[in-house]
């Protein structure tokens, strides 16, 4: 039986690299040297034969997404940072909340956060800015913000 259209389209957009311009194999190299591994001591972790890691690394072939989450779990990594997803820039966002207590327990909380996100780095002069320290005053990781201190009937629009 051969491949239906819908098929080759989705084995297309899987092969092809991410908005980043990277391939999965330079994602999956430097998810392994940042974890300070070598090939070897992923295929420890992973259970993936080092051959077929060079060749996932190389650009030759590409992982099926079961072998794709256990390459995850061997980096502690998402799935999505290793395949270039945008997602995985959400999933950033969001650690970084949990891991300093803020918990988004709802879609209106989530569109109140970005629009406060969005006004703090608007205050501050740009992305690029946030986090930085400047003459004209303290950085945003300066600032001490709690998502439970905000009135209930807060608007940030």
């Amino acid at each position: 039986m051969g491949f239906s259209s819908t098929n080759i389209r989705m084995r297309e957009e899987w092969s092809m690299t991410a908005g980043d311009g990277r391939h999965f194999g330079n994602r999956l190299r430097e998810a392994r040297i940042q974890a300070g591994l070598s090939q070897s001591e992923l295929e420890e972790l992973s259970g993936i034969p080092k051959a077929r890691l060079s060749r996932y690394e190389n650009g030759h072939v590409e992982p099926s997404i079961q072998t794709l989450a256990r390459l995850a779990r061997a980096l502690q990594v998402s799935e999505a940072s290793l395949l270039g997803d945008q997602r995985a820039i959400l999933e950033g966002f969001f650690n970084v909340l949990s891991d300093r207590g803020v918990h988004v327990d709802s879609a209106d909380q989530g569109v109140r956060l970005a629009h406060a996100v969005a006004d703090m780095v608007g205050v501050l002069g740009g992305i690029d800015s946030v986090g930085s320290s400047s003459p004209s005053g303290p950085s945003l990781s300066d600032q001490s913000v709690s998502w439970a201190d905000a009135p209930a009937g807060m608007d940030a629009s």
